[in-house]
């Protein structure tokens, strides 16, 4: 399994219209790598391509390439912390409104890379 790079897939850019979301975690050595695996979708029922970029998580939709999600994230003591999320708020990309339902779907994405099988870097 390759490690998701942003040209990995297709993509559209941020949106200008977006929300600060909520987001409070600290990640190890281990959980970071995984996270820097991130996804790229293999078969039509893979929603999601996720890739690490200059410190930055992005989470697109994988049929279209919007962008819904990023968040950033910081070297502290050993580990990596959540410094900011952010959601698309664009009503022609995306028709969610409620933060805590992005929260929920954002941390369910997230366990998803840190639960993954953790790729070669030779891959």
């Amino acid at each position: 399994m390759p490690i998701a790079r942003a040209d990995s897939w297709k993509r559209l850019p941020a949106p200008a219209k977006r929300a600060d979301l909520p987001f409070d975690a600290v990640y190890d050595a281990d959980q970071y790598a995984r996270l820097r695996q991130g996804r790229i979708p293999r078969e039509m029922e893979d929603k999601w391509f996720i890739y690490l970029e200059d410190g930055q998580l992005c989470l697109h939709r994988s049929w279209t390439g919007t962008w819904i999600y990023a968040l950033r994230l910081e070297p502290q003591d050993a580990g990596w912390r959540a410094a900011g999320a952010w959601v698309n708020r664009d009503p022609d990309q995306y028709g969610c409104t409620n933060l805590d339902v992005d929260h929920k779907q954002l941390a369910r994405l997230i366990d998803g890379l840190l639960n993954a099988p953790l790729a070669d870097e030779d891959d």
